[in-house]
């Protein structure tokens, strides 16, 4: 004979064996982008590095810890926002609100996608990309490893930095950073 609380004892295991092969779907899914994301543009920004001139290859990479800092602020905001005022929002039928229910229901997404690749990659393109400004500035010079060594430790003081004062910015600001963010990808639809 069986027991009636098998049912609901079944499906709750069902769901959890759904939610964990879900999981390991995202952590592939992130870990296959990761990889050809950064391929990509560790490849690009060396061989643009190399054709552009000096001023220029330093704004791409102050673009790149600027990505890193600005996407990391992103998924910490979304990861201590509050969902309260954002439902009151959806519920008056607000893109935005409910864009920003989204984002903070699904923030263990969000922050994996904004802390993790989109921030790590960036912290690893820039430091690729400040070894090719490096090798471009100090090739002929006898100190070339120390001036190297000091150029990249300063790129990752920079990134470090940034995004111990962004922390600080997200976490203050939480709501309305998740308020912009979500206005910004209301624009992108249609």
């Amino acid at each position: 004979m069986q027991n009636p609380s098998d049912g609901p004892l079944r499906r709750k295991k069902e769901k959890e064996k759904g939610r964990k092969r879900q999981m390991r779907r995202w952590a592939l899914t992130v870990l296959l982008a990761s990889f050809f994301i950064t391929a990509l543009l560790s490849l690009a920004s060396g061989e643009i590095i190399e054709t552009l001139p000096m001023f220029a290859s330093i704004i791409v990479l102050i673009l790149f810890v600027s990505l890193g800092i600005v996407f990391d602020i992103i998924g910490l905001a979304v990861a201590t926002a509050d969902i309260t005022a954002f439902n009151s929002m959806a519920a008056r039928r607000l893109k935005a609100g409910r864009k920003a229910v989204w984002l903070i229901s699904n923030t263990e997404k969000v922050s994996s996608v904004c802390n993790d690749v989109i921030g790590d990659i960036a912290g690893v393109v820039s430091g690729a990309t400040g070894a090719a400004i490096a090798a471009q500035l100090f090739s002929a010079s006898e100190a070339e490893f120390w001036l190297s060594l000091m150029l990249t430790s300063l790129i990752a003081a920079m990134t470090v930095g940034g995004k111990a004062l962004g922390k600080q910015y997200a976490v203050r600001y939480n709501e309305k950073i998740v308020y912009w963010v979500a206005r910004l990808l209301c624009g992108f639809r249609k």
